[in-house]
């Protein structure tokens, strides 16, 4: 029944919504040229807020996102072994150019994107609705490029947050910790 779910929604995102405007806007936004521009912009934007937060939310943020892609590539991806919707369905509109294609569950991108923004969360509260804009963009992409499944996509931000908000944790006692270096000197 959830399969069943799982399968009319993506046919929804991806088909029904296919129009050629929303193709065009996918291959601007649904590329690794635009993240790494918008990741770019995002931490000039951090560093020019306060430097030193800056540099320790942008290390944090990018080791929650280099594990994310360890933990979804190498294990994830290999135990669930959830093919893509390309395929196991007929008629599937693949707008993404894969070299090989691997398992889709859960999603990677969209991991990445949400432990990224749970990284950044606290700390830049003015950024919340680009954060939020910035992760269901993701996973819309995600589904309307027929490369994944809608719980796909709920799994990867699921994944993303839980990694996220670890990197967090970790974050908030190595700042508290240095803050109290600081202090003892």
């Amino acid at each position: 029944m959830i399969v069943e779910l799982d399968i009319r929604i993506f046919r929804f995102i991806n088909g029904t919504l296919y129009n050629p405007f929303i193709e065009r806007l996918m291959w601007f936004f649904a590329n690794d040229v635009f993240l790494v521009a918008v990741l770019f912009l995002g931490f000039i934007y951090i560093l020019n807020k306060d430097i030193i937060k800056g540099k320790i939310n942008i290390a944090f943020a990018l080791w929650s996102v280099i594990l994310t892609n360890i933990i979804n590539s190498l294990i994830l991806k290999n135990i669930f072994k959830r093919n893509r919707p390309v395929v196991d369905l007929e008629n599937v509109n693949f707008l993404v150019y894969m070299r090989k294609i691997n398992y889709a569950f859960p999603s990677t991108h969209t991991a990445m994107a949400a432990a990224l923004v749970a990284v950044l969360w606290d700390d830049y509260k003015e950024l919340r609705p680009v954060f939020v804009f910035f992760v269901i963009l993701i996973g819309f992409f995600c589904i309307y490029t027929g490369g994944h499944y809608p719980l796909d996509v709920v799994a990867g931000f699921i994944e993303g947050l839980i990694i996220g908000l670890f990197f967090n944790w970790i974050k908030r006692k190595y700042v508290k910790q240095k803050i109290s270096r600081k202090i003892a000197r």
